[in-house]
């Protein structure tokens, strides 16, 4: 076994700790997501808020679908959930990008999209199926049907454009 070298063990190696990767790809997925319920609930006559603040109905399941306004006790909470499931399918989303880079030092970016679109389809899928009620996001009390498809397209979106700001540009070979 040679030397460890700078290159194979570079961000550009696609060496990087997973849980950074999805720190990073969970965090801006999870802003863009909770911006864009946001800025949907008020458009569909709720407050910014009231979709963040719902999400911590799994704690306080009588007040967090009426709490809509700022609120360290439910909005601060509901950002922490709401960005640690994030950060939560953001390590699908990287092993799955991983994967499909087989062996290659990054996916191309429609792999990174598919990847994107395949985890946030599985977080809804997950979120709104498969676990009881209480531990669902509860954004759905504050936005219609297709806002709440809106919400997981920006995870998608979030997943996928901190993974191509992330990667080398396609044309740099260094």
């Amino acid at each position: 076994m040679g030397p460890i070298t700078r290159a194979r063990c570079s961000p550009q190696a696609g060496n990087e700790p997973v849980l950074r990767r999805a720190l990073e790809s969970g965090l801006a997925a999870g802003t863009l997501a909770a911006v864009f319920a946001g800025w949907r609930a008020t458009s569909e006559g709720s407050a910014m808020l009231a979709p963040i603040n719902a999400v911590t109905h799994c704690i306080w399941p009588r007040r967090a679908f009426r709490e809509t306004g700022f609120s360290p006790r439910f909005t601060l909470t509901g950002l922490a959930i709401h960005h640690a499931s994030a950060v939560f399918w953001a390590l699908l989303f990287e092993a799955v990008n991983a994967r499909l880079a087989r062996g290659t030092s990054r996916t191309t970016p429609l792999a990174t999209a598919t990847a994107a679109a395949a985890t946030a389809a599985t977080a809804y899928i997950v979120d709104y199926h498969v676990v009881p009620e209480r531990l669902t996001p509860g954004f759905d009390i504050h936005l219609s049907n297709r806002s709440l498809a809106g919400v997981y397209v920006a995870l998608a979106a979030g997943f996928a454009v901190a993974a191509l700001l992330r990667s080398p540009l396609q044309g740099d070979r260094s």
